[in-house]
């Protein structure tokens, strides 16, 4: 007992300083739960950033057009364009036109559309009518080497089997370089031209 009395000062500091440690060790483990339930609530923002620029890349992909240039440029082909590109860009992607292009048809300031055929004829190939400021005629008329099927049979005399028959032609033998040799379709002939000749244009 006499001992017990003598260290009675050591031993209540023992178990102030056990109270002490097993309340500072609690209190991280509480802080620890809050985080982790807070971190489940929450996703983390570097999740949320990855996934951005894949839906972003997505979307960009979805806007583009893409358009067929053919005839006399430097590199033909199918060019992928911004969908508000102009034909101007559009002969740029394709290294610009060669030094035997007849450029006084070509409207550059056109916007292009998904799916277009561009065609940039020889100097001398066609009679290709000149677009001028303040000029309609051209607008009126169909173009019978970017005209779809519906398009096609507004021309008078032309129903939806001739108007796919233009176009397969055209996909087979490339566009018309002239309005005369609409006569080689299957089932169109001298007549039929003459009717819609006034509607129609390369």
């Amino acid at each position: 007992m006499q001992i017990i009395k003598q260290y009675s000062w050591a031993i209540i500091l023992a178990a102030v300083v056990c109270v002490f440690l097993i309340m500072w060790m609690r209190e991280p483990r509480g802080d620890a739960a809050v985080q982790q339930l807070e971190e489940v609530k929450n996703p983390s923002d570097n999740q949320m950033l990855t996934e951005s620029p894949a839906e972003n890349q997505t979307a960009s992909d979805n806007e583009k057009v893409m358009v067929d240039i053919k005839g006399e440029v430097q590199n033909p082909g199918v060019y992928e364009l911004a969908p508000d590109s102009r034909v101007e860009q559009a002969l740029n992607a394709a290294g610009g036109l060669t030094e035997n292009a007849e450029g006084r048809s070509i409207n550059l300031a056109q916007r292009v559309a998904d799916e277009q055929v561009i065609y940039v004829a020889a100097i001398g190939e066609a009679d290709v009518p000149v677009q001028t400021a303040g000029s309609s005629t051209s607008s009126e008329k169909i173009n019978i080497n970017q005209a779809d099927s519906e398009e096609l049979t507004e021309l008078n005399g032309i129903g939806e089997a001739k108007a796919q028959a233009i176009i397969t032609f055209r996909e087979e033998n490339g566009p018309f370089t002239s309005i005369e040799q609409l006569t080689e379709v299957p089932g169109i002939g001298e007549k039929s031209l003459e009717n819609m000749k006034d509607q129609i244009s390369l």
